[in-house]
């Protein structure tokens, strides 16, 4: 029996220990943490508080990136979730002398394709915190294209001059406009109208965009939420509804509501009469 309880207690001390599941959503102390770090002013204050620093921003947002992998990998066809390196505060030294504080006091995540070119980006899906917004906007899920390249821009834009329906139904659909009503943000608007389009086109508010991106922002019981993963994948779901159809425009294979010419029905009888061959007309039997 003694050599029995040894052997069981050596079991244990072998056994790796089992990680802490937790769940994909943010703590009420991210916030005011990630708040804090920007005010920091020395260097090692991040390392001082580094076990607050792991539970409240670093482990919260492992969780929800490998949430967002899990969910949307299916439909999400060739984006990068990254699951590595995330939840950094500390800045470059160029950047902590401009803002005066070694650390951001805000926290970004996003997924997209991988792009192969220096000047395009794919649509994405972007997840902002950002404590001190003025408008009391601190945690927002974003898609789309917030600044897509001079030869994209024009291609959306043709698109769009060509037949907006498809970003019309979309933006009508219950699923969409539950979760972002307002359409394309206005954030980034040319007040004039782009060159080479009708300034009286029906869309020309639409054509004026230099951004093409959807956003909605979460409460605090939403993000503080072990249910804001599941929020999260919801809202994700249309933004890849959006992406596709701006991935669609860019890539030139926009579907338009153009329907082909109805044709006038002919009797075959008459058809027969175009032929050159004698034909002895019959009766239709079958």
């Amino acid at each position: 029996m003694k050599k029995a309880r040894i052997v069981k207690s050596a079991s244990k001390k072998t056994s790796p220990p089992t990680p802490t599941k937790v769940a994909p959503g943010f703590t009420p102390r991210t916030l005011p943490f990630i708040e804090r770090a920007g005010r920091a002013k020395k260097n090692d204050w991040l390392e001082k508080n580094r076990p607050e620093y792991l539970a409240e921003v670093v482990e919260p947002l492992q969780a929800i990136a490998r949430h967002l992998k899990k969910e949307l990998a299916q439909s999400a066809n060739g984006y990068h979730f990254p699951q590595k390196g995330l939840g950094r505060l500390k800045r470059t030294a160029s950047s902590a002398a401009q803002y005066g504080s070694p650390f951001r006091d805000y926290l970004s995540y996003s997924a997209r394709r991988p792009s192969g070119s220096r000047f395009d980006h794919n649509p994405s899906i972007f997840l902002l915190v950002y404590p001190a917004d003025e408008e009391g906007d601190e945690v927002l899920l974003a898609g789309g294209l917030y600044m897509p390249s001079s030869r994209q821009l024009k291609s959306i834009r043709q698109a769009i001059a060509t037949d907006a329906k498809p970003f019309e139904r979309l933006f009508k659909s219950k699923d969409f406009s539950a979760r972002f009503p307002d359409g394309f943000c206005e954030e980034r608007k040319s007040k004039r109208p782009p060159r080479g389009f009708d300034p009286n086109h029906p869309k020309i508010e639409w054509l004026k965009h230099q951004g093409y991106f959807v956003w909605r922002s979460y409460k605090k019981r939403e993000y503080a939420s072990p249910k804001f993963g599941a929020l999260l994948v919801k809202d994700a779901r249309q933004i890849l509804r959006l992406n596709a159809l701006l991935d669609q425009a860019i890539a030139g294979r926009w579907v338009t509501e153009e329907k082909p010419a109805k044709r006038t029905p002919v009797r075959i009888l008459d058809r027969l009469d175009e032929i050159d061959a004698p034909v002895t007309p019959r009766t239709m039997d079958f």
